[in-house]
Parts: C-alpha cells; sequence; structure tokens
C-alpha cells in the first residue's frame, strides 16, 4: 500500500501532498473529517488529567486553587 507523493510546484518551490496537516492547534486533512482532530484533543485532555491528578487529591489545596489547575 504505498503513498502516491504529489507535489505542488509553484515557481522553485515544490510542495508535497500529505494526508493531515497541523496549523495553530487544528488539523487539517483531505476529507475534511473532524475524527482525527477530536480523537487528538481527547488524548491531550487525557494526559492533562493524568498529569494534575495527584495535585487535585490533595485535601490541603482549596477548590479555587484545584479549579485553576
Amino acid at each position: 500500500m504505498g503513498l502516491k507523493t504529489t507535489h505542488l510546484k509553484i515557481d522553485n518551490f515544490a510542495f508535497e501532498s500529505v494526508e493531515n496537516f497541523n496549523y495553530l492547534g487544528s488539523i487539517f486533512n483531505a476529507d475534511n473529517k473532524m475524527n482525527v482532530e477530536i480523537a487528538e484533543r481527547i488524548a491531550k485532555v487525557n494526559k492533562a488529567h493524568c498529569a494534575n491528578a495527584k495535585l487535585i487529591k490533595l485535601t490541603f489545596l482549596k477548590r479555587n486553587t484545584k479549579m485553576k489547575i
């Protein structure tokens, strides 16, 4: 299952065709579907939650402080 590499040539510049393109936190693809971006955002949320889980469980931190985390 080889991918065909097509290039867009403008003057002396050649641009490679890609499946997905990440730009300013949004993922663009040829199919214009959001499932890749949604899956990546869910993964980032899970990673952040796991990183901060110990801080959220601490009893001596006030609720307002936990909400800012």
